[in-house]
């Protein structure tokens, strides 16, 4: 190359451009964000609002949900509209909404606890219908009502008031309203009464004063006068359906004019159960009740009926003696529960009473647990008496998701069937 040879320069005025640009570009991406942040703010804010509106219907259904079924249970147990109330104010009260416990008013002006009936309008498969019914009538017992309906509210009328926004502002609100309600019903039942007629239930103590005797000469033969007793060769013998505690509560109260005379347990089952079929005709609900009873062997004494006079029948044809066949009673139980006459949509109880000790045949705890299984059932149990097994039939209620009852006497007896009778089952039904 000749050292005069002139070198070709270029100028590039074009170094600058990109800078350009990007100053450009950077301007438009500030006017951009300048108009999206408000956008997404309002948008952020919106769904923060709305998912805590959300959870406060969520929460407030959960509240009155709850208080409904704390009502209705309260209400099919004590057969009170004020127990019913205060069951449903105590449980929404223990359920936060918005961390405020849910308060429910009960006065007249503004009552969120009502009492109704349902009925299924449409038939059997058909939903169920809640009509109210004025809760001073159902509380003087004037009308029968099945249901108990609750409105949980947080609103301007509310003990809490209105749920402040966790974003207030946005399209200029400041707080919201919800309100919820829930109705809760007890339904029909197919119940089978399983029995002990073992021969310790036939047995009753009787305290004679040192000059009356049920086994002197005379009173034995007032005794075959009276149909009691025959009389063959020199010996006497109890007639059919006469045991011994029978022949001398008549020789307490009639030939010796005691007074009442005391009772065999078998006596205190009898009026216990009666007891129990006159609360079921009280009820709105249609019960069917089947009677099974068990000693050494089990029976059904009675299958599934609406006509309670057929399971008084049933149990006038009993009588005490044997052993004690815990388990074998139930299964007999469980066929009639679940024979022909039972109804698909009717909750299935069981209820087992005793007042001794399981002694043969196949284990209680062990058929519960079968049952519970096999089928939809809640097993309530009741013993009488001091010789009654109490922690075993503790374990089979507790199997069997029902409730253990003792009675030390006739009148608790009574008072326990009446309390199972009371204790309908309660299913939400809005």
């Amino acid at each position: 190359m000749n050292d005069h040879t002139p070198v070709t320069t270029y100028q590039c005025n074009s170094i600058h451009a990109p800078r350009t640009r990007r100053r450009q570009r950077f301007g438009s991406v500030l006017g951009l964000m300048a108009f999206l942040l408000p956008v997404l703010t309002i948008l952020a804010a919106f769904c923060i609002n709305t998912a805590q509106v959300q959870l406060t219907r969520t929460e407030l259904m959960i509240a009155t949900d709850a208080a409904a079924k704390a009502g209705g249970r309260a209400f099919s147990e004590l057969q009170s509209t004020s127990a019913a109330k205060k069951a449903a104010r105590i449980t929404a009260a223990r359920n936060n909404v918005q961390g405020q416990p849910l308060r429910i008013r009960t006065s007249n002006s503004a009552n969120q606890i009502e009492f109704g009936r349902t009925e299924q309008l449409d038939g059997d498969s058909g939903r169920y219908s809640f009509t109210k019914v004025p809760t001073s009538k159902v509380a003087a017992k004037n009308q029968l009502a099945n249901a108990v309906r609750v409105i949980g509210r947080r609103d301007a009328d509310s003990k809490s008031g209105r749920v402040p926004l966790l974003l207030p502002g946005l399209l200029k609100l400041k707080d919201f309203s919800a309100i919820q309600d829930a109705t809760a019903m007890q339904v029909d039942r197919d119940i089978a009464l399983v029995l002990d007629r073992s021969g310790s239930m036939s047995e009753a103590f009787f305290n004679w004063p040192h000059n009356q005797s049920p086994w002197n000469r005379r009173v034995l033969n007032a005794g075959v006068k009276h149909g009691l007793l025959t009389r063959k060769d020199g010996n006497y013998y109890y007639r059919s359906g006469v045991n011994s505690t029978s022949y001398q509560q008549w020789a307490w109260q009639k030939y010796f004019k005691n007074g009442p005379a005391p009772k065999s347990p078998w006596d205190d089952l009898e009026l216990a159960v009666d007891a129990f079929l006159k609360v079921l005709e009280t009820t709105c609900q249609h019960e069917q009740v089947a009677v099974a009873s068990y000693a050494t062997t089990a029976a059904i004494n009675s299958t599934l009926r609406k006509d309670f006079k057929a399971i008084n029948s049933a149990m006038n044809t009993l009588s005490p003696s044997g052993m004690t066949a815990i388990g074998k009673g139930m299964q007999e139980g469980h066929t009639a529960l679940f024979g022909k006459s039972t109804r698909p949509y009717a909750a299935k109880s069981m209820v087992v009473m005793t007042d001794g000790i399981h002694n043969t045949g196949i284990s209680p705890e062990k058929v519960a647990e079968q049952l519970v299984k096999a089928t939809d059932l809640l097993i309530h149990t009741v013993t009488f008496g001091k010789s009654a097994d109490q922690e075993l039939m503790q374990r089979v209620s507790e199997i069997g998701g029902g409730k253990h009852y003792h009675a030390k006497d006739g009148g608790e007896l009574i008072q326990a069937f009446e309390e199972i009778a009371n204790n309908l089952p309660t299913i939400l039904i809005e």
